[in-house]
């Protein structure tokens, strides 16, 4: 009977633990997508042909995603990124902006160190 409860106990002390690694993830995951999010008026207060250096003062960090998280590695999802571009992507504010399964982010593309192309991109969820 003791072994039977020290196994129960392993178990559920395994299962805890497991639980709570992947709910902190979760939570940590979505701590950083709203540090990484930005309104219309400052996606708005970003002029094409600013200095990237500029840009990137007056924003937060960026998300943390590849461009193959981003884009699920789907080519046609890009939705004109261009080519030679460095991006960078934003969640917007406020959350509840976006429709069932749809996820907005703001996008800022920049080459030869100024700001090419922003836009406001529909990724499907």
């Amino acid at each position: 009977m003791r072994k039977v409860l020290l196994i129960i106990l392993a178990v559920v002390l395994v299962l805890c633990g497991v639980g709570g690694y992947y709910g902190y993830r979760v939570f940590d995951i979505g701590r950083d997508f709203l540090a990484a999010t930005i309104t219309q008026q400052q996606f708005d207060a970003q002029a094409v042909g600013t200095a990237e250096t500029s840009v990137r003062a007056a924003l937060p960090a960026p998300l943390e995603m590849t461009e193959a998280d981003i884009y699920d590695g789907n080519d046609a999802a890009r939705q004109g990124r261009p080519d030679g571009a460095s991006c960078m992507y934003y969640g917007v504010k406020p959350l509840d902006s976006a429709r069932e399964g749809e996820l907005p982010v703001f996008r800022f593309c920049f080459q030869g160190g100024k700001l090419t192309e922003k836009k406001k991109i529909i990724l499907n969820g």
